[in-house]
């Protein structure tokens, strides 16, 4: 009887690897698996529209902020290749079939947009998800913290920094004012500090455009829009409100700043509604800060209950608050001698520019050199004015054009004399002195903004509302 024959042994087309018993490759089915297993594992990628929320070495969405109203996320452009900050708000079920409640939510998202100032975060887009069941809002992307977190980590703020950052905000909301808009949830989460020591104010009509986005739902706190603690009393009415509930959240917002607690605390919403229309403020806190009397007295007045005690407007808080500033730095004091070399300098320039007022041709080539030299400057020394000193740039250029003539003189000429203040050698300090140079150019810039920043804010109103 013959040997038997050997049984033959397989292998495999794909890596030549001998096949077991079954004809299988072991070698192959344990890639396969493993790389299943790695394709099962890769996180989902989040997107909006044109965003693209980022995520975490981990895989994690990258959140910047987790609020009752919604996710704010680092997200990218995908189609302008920038950052933003992408908050997200899921839209209550109910309210997910209305094409009405969609035209409502965009009709607010778009007039929020439409703001621009220095003072307020731009707002890219927003949007809603196909299904209906997010809605997005895409802003600048700011980097710094938030008055709250300062104040959390640093304590209370003297009363400078205080009025400082409130008379910033108080700008944002009188160019609000002349958009009709009212931010409806302004507290210190919602006050961005930038590294340049600039204020931008944060989701502008985002409560309004949110509620619309819900119908006749809040999507918060059942009937209430806003944050309890820092609303003012009104709101808790479900009566209508107006832009002198800004000016009472304003007001809690500088409490908080001066003082680290809000003015009328609680843990329930009953709780801080009965505390707020009791009318009775605990000043003690500002006066164990050694607050002025002056800045005590105009806390009492926007923090009202009545709104018809309040300022009547944020231009005339804006007024009354850097009253409160010029007085706290008349005890503090100024560098008189500083300030005299500085305006004998400058009357130079001013003299020069009342001259270039009426040359059209001497005008267009001060422009030119001074938006060549802005462009060639750092940004740091001119802090928080840096954007009024383009605006000033874009002014001059309108008028130029003859686009837009709504300018006094007298406030023409002291943008020009700023403007020719940066070019030219009318100062003490020349620019090519390290750092120096710039920074005396960033104090004439700030005078020069002092004086006309109803003239510039009024230009900014124009080139809104002209796009």
């Amino acid at each position: 009887m013959g040997k038997p024959l050997a049984s033959a042994v397989g292998v495999c087309s794909i890596c030549g690897k001998a096949l077991n018993a079954k004809g299988d490759c072991l070698a192959c089915l344990l890639r396969t698996g493993l790389d299943e297993a790695a394709i099962g594992t890769k996180p989902a990628v989040l997107a909006f529209g044109d965003f693209e929320v980022e995520q975490r070495a981990d895989g994690s969405c990258w959140e910047l902020g987790h609020g009752a109203i919604g996710v704010t996320y680092l997200a990218a452009d995908k189609v302008l290749r920038r950052r933003v900050a992408l908050k997200v708000i899921e839209v209550p079920p109910a309210a997910r079939g209305s094409q009405a409640v969609r035209d409502r939510f965009l009709r607010e998202a778009r007039a929020a947009a439409a703001l621009r100032h220095p003072n307020v975060a731009d707002v890219f887009q927003f949007g809603t998800s196909p299904d209906a069941t997010h809605c997005y809002y895409a802003m600048e992307l700011i980097v710094g913290e938030t008055l709250a977190a300062r104040v959390r980590r640093d304590g209370p703020l003297n009363a400078k920094e205080a009025l400082r950052i409130a008379i910033q905000i108080a700008r944002a909301l009188t160019a609000a004012a002349a958009h009709d808009l009212i931010h409806r949830d302004l507290k210190p989460s919602n006050i961005m500090l930038t590294s340049d020591s600039e204020v931008k104010v944060i989701d502008f009509g985002l409560a309004k455009a949110i509620t619309d986005a819900g119908g006749d739902m809040d999507l918060t706190r059942g009937e209430f829009v806003g944050t309890p603690t820092f609303a003012s009393p009104e709101q808790f009415g479900g009566g209508s409100v107006d832009a002198r509930s800004d000016i009472y959240a304003l007001g809690g917002t500088l409490w908080f700043a001066l003082t680290g607690l809000a003015p009328h605390p609680g843990k329930t919403l009953e709780e801080i509604r009965d505390r707020k229309t009791r009318n009775v403020l605990p000043v003690a806190q500002l006066i164990a800060r050694k607050i002025p009397d002056q800045l005590v007295k105009l806390l009492r007045s926007t923090l009202a209950i009545d709104p018809g005690k309040r300022p009547a407007s944020a231009r005339e808080l804006m007024e009354a608050l850097e009253s409160c500033r010029r007085n706290l730095t008349r005890r503090v004091g100024v560098r008189s001698e500083e300030a005299a070399l500085r305006s004998e300098a400058f009357t130079r320039a001013l003299t020069d520019a009342k001259a270039r007022a009426s040359d059209p041709a001497s005008l267009q080539a001060l422009f030119d050199r001074a938006a060549k030299k802005a462009a060639a400057v750092s940004k740091k020394p001119f802090k928080r004015n840096w954007a009024y000193l383009h605006t000033m740039l874009r002014l001059i250029r309108a008028y130029h054009r003859g686009e837009y003539d709504q300018v006094s003189d007298d406030a023409l000429v002291w943008i020009i004399a700023a403007l020719n203040y940066l070019v030219d050698p009318f100062d003490l300090i020349p620019d090519n002195t390290p750092f120096l140079g710039l920074v005396d150019d960033a104090h004439v810039v700030e005078l020069v903004t002092d004086k006309t920043r109803r003239t510039l804010d009024a230009f900014m109103t124009w080139e809104t509302l002209a796009r």
